[in-house]
């Protein structure tokens, strides 16, 4: 196991150098002049812009700028803004908050897509199965932003039970609503995943073999069925936290969450390529360490890949 992980973290190291100069070459080759978009309206004095693109690194070729920039990363230091503020106190203020919506969003939609799916794939073709394949295409039909807003009205203005925006604490029952939303596309494919898995592996002949030899129902289901059918879903999982904490703009918007989303929004429109190329950066290492817990996880499922 040891062996697999060093080998898992020897194929992320050009992942991850790859994926970063990508990010970094994009942004910054993003037609227009940073420091034009931060001086506004009036121009700046030729020494104070030849003074800003010395000091954010403008005036070095694209290759210098990336590696100066990787510097600073391997060394925890992100730069700072156009604002002035270091870009590490950004990442600390948003990373937390958003990191707590989308785990919180993962967990809803794993816990309830799991356990309506398996219900579903055990109940095939009956009306409960059909009822939820309908509800759950809804649910994919329907944009984000529409059912954040409905949510928002109806829990927050005509229920009254539910904040309808969320405070700089960002407390569990602020996010509480929020991470349903945002979880809620994830939800249905989560549902679908368990639903068409279990379905499949009913009647397959280790399940055939497993009752024969007498066990129990509930044992048959939980060990042999559920478990592995929990292969596709958590492999949906893995790759969908990274999206869920990259994907919160709209959520993190509708309900005015200081988080990931909304600050990069902001750097994205005030043309901020440290913040935004920092931003991502860090999106990127979490969405490569979720794929490798997500690997380990296998092992733990499927004995096969374990042995392998």
């Amino acid at each position: 196991m040891a062996w697999y992980v060093l080998r898992r973290l020897l194929q992320m190291i050009p992942v991850f150098f790859g994926a970063t100069f990508l990010i970094y070459a994009m942004v910054f080759l993003i037609p227009g002049d940073p420091i034009a978009a931060l001086a506004g309206e009036k121009p700046l004095s030729p020494a104070i812009e030849a003074q800003l693109r010395a000091r954010y690194h403008l005036d070095q070729p694209l290759i210098t700028q990336y590696l100066l920039y990787l510097k600073g990363i391997f060394t925890l230091d992100f730069g700072t803004a156009f604002s002035g503020r270091p870009v590490s106190d950004e990442l600390a203020r948003a990373f937390p908050i958003t990191i707590k919506l989308a785990f919180m969003a993962v967990f809803i939609e794993a816990v309830f897509g799991i356990v309506f799916g398996l219900i579903a794939g055990l109940r095939k073709g009956r009306l409960f199965d059909s009822t939820l394949l309908v509800a759950s295409l809804v649910i994919i039909a329907v944009p984000v932003f529409v059912v954040g807003y409905v949510a928002q009205f109806l829990t927050g203005v005509k229920w009254g039970i539910a904040p309808t925006t969320v405070t700089g604490d960002a407390s569990f029952a602020e996010l509480l609503v929020p991470a349903c939303v945002l979880g809620s596309l994830s939800f249905a494919y989560v549902l679908r995943l368990t639903r068409n898995s279990v379905a499949e592996n009913m009647s397959a002949d280790y399940v055939r073999t497993a009752t024969a030899k007498g066990l129990g129902r509930r044992r048959v289901v939980t060990v042999h069925i559920l478990r592995n059918s929990m292969i596709p879903v958590v492999t949906f999982l893995g790759a969908d936290l990274g999206s869920l904490i990259g994907g919160a703009i709209v959520t993190e918007g509708i309900f005015n969450i200081p988080g990931v989303g909304g600050t990069l929004y902001q750097a994205i429109t005030r043309v901020e390529p440290p913040t935004v190329v920092s931003f991502v950066t860090v999106l990127v290492v979490i969405f490569l360490l979720s794929n490798l817990i997500i690997d380990l996880i296998y092992a733990a499922l499927d004995p096969r890949i374990r042995y392998a």
